[in-house]
């Protein structure tokens, strides 16, 4: 790394390792608060960190401003301005404490979860069926039902009525009011006061089985745009598909050769766009952006791509929105924006609702199968925390 930051900038060379330094500082400040405990605002952090480290984490800078600091070159700054999209969001919105992401990356490695990313579900069921948990598939839950804006339980999609004195929902906070707690008095309240909580990116994701091998391609590799501050306008800022948009390719049979026939490769190719407005579609921008992409990939080396391809399936933000019941399609939760938000989550707690909690990638600490994960346990911790207090003052 150290030998390729050299050939861009001697400068940057020589303030690589402060600038990876200034990276781990924020990630272990987090340590005391963002990882620790779930956090519904700036009132939770204050208690867990002192002023000096409130200021040590540069409050009033973005992270572009960060990366400028330390790195000169418009391209490395690019390189590491874009770790940001790993949570969704934009390095010019974003609070300068997510260079952090830079340093979990490089610092703290990253991992391959070996026969693919779905043996981590197949390793909670598992975890589940051992301690007795009664797991329910293709089973939807229409409503949350309540007594005295207390949570009692939920109703299925075929109208069966399941009592529970606790619901945990993953359904994001937006669409919860949306749907499960529509009729609830006071949700179309609280829907209002959550739209501070936009979205994220979304995306246009084409599955390719190709009859070739890309020699020249890593497990991770980014196709980055021309001019990164125009891409990220068009998409945070106007709302509408970049131009010229950085495209990243997943080839996990690199690592994993099960995951291919031999001679073969599967290309996970994700583009970010923007998530749906109300109403919207984007069926209309699917196969002309198809093609966007294609041809960058091909302008940028992955030469006869087009004729390579043997399998493909697309996923486009309705899809998204369809399956999994996110806010427009937004792939990772909640977009940090230092100005909008404070780069703060949707609270896990429910305000509305006694009993009633929030997780997933719309919920502190936010999105990405790492962070939807650790949602869970700090949503636990802050139901044990709810329990004990009740328990103390009931005597």
């Amino acid at each position: 790394m150290l030998s390729e930051v050299h050939k861009r900038s001697e400068k940057d060379y020589s303030n690589f390792l402060s600038y990876l330094d200034y990276c781990k500082t924020m990630f272990d400040l987090s340590l005391k608060s963002f990882y620790k405990k779930s956090l519904s605002g700036i009132q939770d952090l204050q208690k867990l960190h002192s002023f000096k480290d409130l200021l040590t984490m540069n409050p009033m800078k973005s992270m572009n401003q960060a990366t400028e600091k330390y790195l000169d070159d418009k391209h490395l700054q690019q390189l590491f301005n874009f770790f940001i999209m790993y949570i969704g969001s934009s390095p010019y919105h974003s609070p300068a404490i997510l260079s952090q992401l830079v340093y979990v990356q490089l610092g703290l490695g990253i991992y391959y979860v070996e026969g693919g990313m779905y043996n981590i579900a197949e390793g909670m069921l598992k975890l589940l069926d051992e301690l007795g948990v009664d797991v329910q598939v293709n089973t939807e839950v229409a409503e949350i039902l309540t007594v005295n804006k207390k949570a009692a339980g939920v109703k299925l999609a075929n109208g069966t009525m399941m009592e529970a004195d606790l619901i945990v929902s993953n359904l994001e906070g937006i669409p919860a009011h949306e749907t499960l707690l529509k009729g609830e008095p006071g949700a179309e309240k609280v829907k209002d006061e959550l739209k501070k909580y936009t979205p994220t990116v979304s995306g246009l994701v084409l599955l390719l089985g190709v009859n070739k091998t890309f020699d020249h391609l890593q497990h991770h590799n980014f196709f980055f745009s021309k001019d990164p501050e125009l891409e990220f306008k068009q998409i945070f800022d106007e709302g509408v598909p970049a131009d010229d948009p950085t495209v990243y390719i997943g080839v996990s049979s690199k690592s994993d050769p099960t995951q291919a026939p031999a001679g073969k490769e599967n290309l996970f190719v994700l583009t970010h766009v923007p998530p749906l407005e109300p109403g919207e579609s984007f069926e209309k921008h699917r196969g002309r952006y198809r093609e966007i992409v294609l041809d960058k990939l091909e302008r940028m080396g992955m030469t006869g791509l087009r004729e390579s391809i043997e399998f493909e399936y697309q996923f486009i933000p309705d899809d998204i929105k369809s399956l999994y019941g996110s806010n427009g399609g937004s792939i990772y939760g909640v977009a940090t924006d230092r100005k909008v938000n404070g780069g703060f989550k949707i609270p896990s707690r429910s305000s509305l609702i006694d009993n009633l909690y929030f997780v997933g990638g719309s919920t502190h600490p936010g999105g990405g199968v790492p962070m939807v994960t650790l949602s869970g346990q700090l949503t636990a911790d802050l139901i044990a925390e709810d329990q004990k207090l009740k328990d103390e003052q009931t005597g």
